[in-house]
């Protein structure tokens, strides 16, 4: 059988790969400071690792932006001057793999070139007493994409764009330092210092704030607070802001809810890949949704070696994007082979990032969207309660007191089933927040409207309770309806009927019924004059008061066939005494 194969000639990399990492790597500007931060990391890693620094808080990167330039510089390993030149040249032949460094393919660092004339290297390795300075004309480079000189490798470009010399260092320095000089594209974002510093808070492996540490540190959930306290952390500092921290405080600035307590939570291990993610999240009111154009933390993101990707990407796991923001938070890859794409907007391609992000979908679908569904219930069902207490303070609507009253009783009731224990522990945690919002803003409220009412009813059946135990009466057949008298006029009723409480309802009673008499009856003098016999003896004025209350509130509710026998237990009751 004939053998078709070709031998392959040295194949060509054109210069339009140069023309893609290094002027169309990136769509935001900004992804170049994370690049550049990112690198550092590493290199600080590696020179913790080295024992150059004693701990990764000790590595620092400076960002300094003036006029027309940028300088970022850190303070790790640097490149040893043998090999400075050849690995900063080279184009994707780094020993970087996204596992053990945050970076991947050694290509990040070509991504300033496409918004400045010149992009400048320069690196100092411990113990060498040269520094070594590469810079690459962008501008050059530009001028032979334009002449689309085909013919020309991205080999023979890089050497033709590319100058380096040394000059001297001091021995102990070990640093790198990237320059882009004469910034010419998108300068209004890469040379504004303030946005530039929205952005690191957001994307960089920086630590949190003092206050918000102290949400960490306080939280009973032990084993995560260690994990969280080792995630990878370097000081970064932009001109005049030093060690700038994420911007996480003990609120949410978009909603001003106050941060209750941290959440941690890990994603199950998965029976084929192992462990993949963990993360936290804060707990509030969740009154609202985050305002994204107050707070750029609004959200959960998801983090390899503490760097974000895309602080929207997670939105698509929740059955309504707009779940994700009534959070603050973050998830943290745990599993090697889950590694971002080139760009950092999502993941790389792979089973176990799938496996990963059904994980996430699950969790939020099963657990996150309930907790802020609840507190949305929580809170409309304490708003209810609020406007019917407010109405009850205003003198306007005191002739619908009763009505009024059952409906608070209606809109407790709903809350109190709301408050039941769930088998989350994540909904516990926002049931015990709306439980103490209640009981700090409106339970003295309610209960001043509600509690009257329980009071009256317990001292009326504990006259009947004494009445009954005190006296043996024969009991009288109830009347058939046809033999029932009509009810007299003397008494007109307007009541609505007393439920009893279902085992999940308040132990506060329904409010007593809405009463009226016209005109004040016979009945009533009765009660005087029968309690006129015990004035001015063993009874205070006030216990004969409450006892003239109750006698005239069972004459008022008790229907006219059932008085006369009202009236003989009445009278039995004031003998007894």
């Amino acid at each position: 059988m004939a053998n078709n194969m070709q031998n392959i000639d040295s194949p060509v990399i054109g210069i339009d790969l140069l023309k893609m990492l290094m002027l169309q790597l990136y769509s935001n500007p900004r992804c170049i400071y994370r690049e550049y931060i990112q690198n550092a990391l590493d290199s600080i890693n590696e020179a913790v690792k080295n024992g150059i620094l004693s701990q990764e808080k000790d590595g620092r990167v400076s960002i300094s932006i003036t006029k027309n330039d940028i300088c970022i510089e850190d303070n790790g390993t640097g490149i040893r001057s043998d090999r400075a030149v050849k690995i900063l040249t080279d184009i994707a032949n780094s020993v970087k793999n996204g596992v053990d460094t945050a970076g991947q393919f050694g290509v990040g660092r070509l991504s300033g070139g496409g918004y400045c004339e010149a992009l400048e290297f320069e690196t100092t390795y411990k113990g060498e007493e040269v520094s070594t300075i590469v810079s690459l004309d962008t501008m050059a480079l530009r001028g032979l994409i334009d002449k689309k000189k085909a013919d020309i490798s991205a080999e023979d470009a890089m050497r033709i764009i590319c100058t380096t010399k040394t000059i001297p260092a001091i021995k102990e320095d070990h640093n790198f330092i990237v320059r882009l000089k004469n910034v010419i594209n998108s300068r209004e974002i890469l040379l504004d210092v303030d946005e530039i510093k929205n952005y690191i808070t957001e994307y960089a492996p920086i630590d949190y704030s003092v206050l918000f540490n102290s949400l960490i540190n306080s939280c009973p959930q032990a084993e995560f607070v260690k994990r969280h306290k080792k995630i990878d952390k370097i000081r970064v500092s932009l001109n005049e802001y030093s060690d700038i921290e994420k911007g996480y405080g003990v609120k949410i600035v978009g909603t001003d809810d106050p941060i209750e307590k941290i959440r941690y939570f890990e994603l199950p291990m998965h029976p084929k890949y192992g462990s993949l993610g963990w993360g936290w999240y804060a707990v509030t009111e969740f009154s609202v949704q985050i305002n994204e154009e107050k707070d750029n933390c609004a959200g959960i993101r998801l983090r390899k070696h503490n760097i974000s990707l895309d602080k929207n990407f997670l939105n698509s796991c929740f059955k309504e994007p707009r779940g994700n923001k009534y959070f603050y938070g973050e998830i943290f890859i745990t599993n090697d082979n889950i590694v971002p794409d080139s760009g950092r907007q999502g993941l790389a391609a792979g089973e176990e990032a799938e496996a990963l992000m059904l994980e996430i979908k699950r969790y939020f679908s099963e657990t996150l969207r309930q907790v802020y569904y609840r507190a949305n219930k929580l809170k409309t069902a304490l708003n209810k309660i609020a406007e019917v207490v407010d109405k009850l303070n205003n003198p306007d609507f005191s002739s619908a007191s009763g009505p009024l009253t059952n409906k608070l009783q209606e809109h407790y009731n709903e809350f109190n089933k709301l408050v039941s224990k769930d088998e989350k522990v994540e909904i516990n945690d926002i049931i015990a927040i709306y439980q103490n919002k209640f009981n700090s803003e409106l339970k003295a409220e309610v209960e001043k409207y509600l509690a009257p009412q329980k009071m009256s009813q317990e001292k009326s059946q504990d006259i009947l309770d004494m009445v009954f135990e005190t006296t043996d009466l024969p009991t009288k057949p109830t009347p058939s309806p046809e033999k029932q008298k009509t009810p007299s006029p003397e008494i007109l009723v307007e009541a609505a009927t007393i439920s009893t409480p279902s085992s999940e309802q308040s132990p506060i009673k329904p409010s007593s019924q809405l009463l009226r008499t016209t005109p004040k009856t016979q009945a009533k003098s009765q009660v005087d004059e029968m309690l006129s016999s015990l004035e001015g003896k063993k009874y205070s004025t006030e216990q004969i008061a409450i006892l003239r209350q109750v006698f005239k509130t069972m004459l008022v509710v008790c229907s006219s066939s059932d008085k006369k026998r009202i009236i003989q237990l009445m009278e039995i009751a004031v003998n007894s005494l």
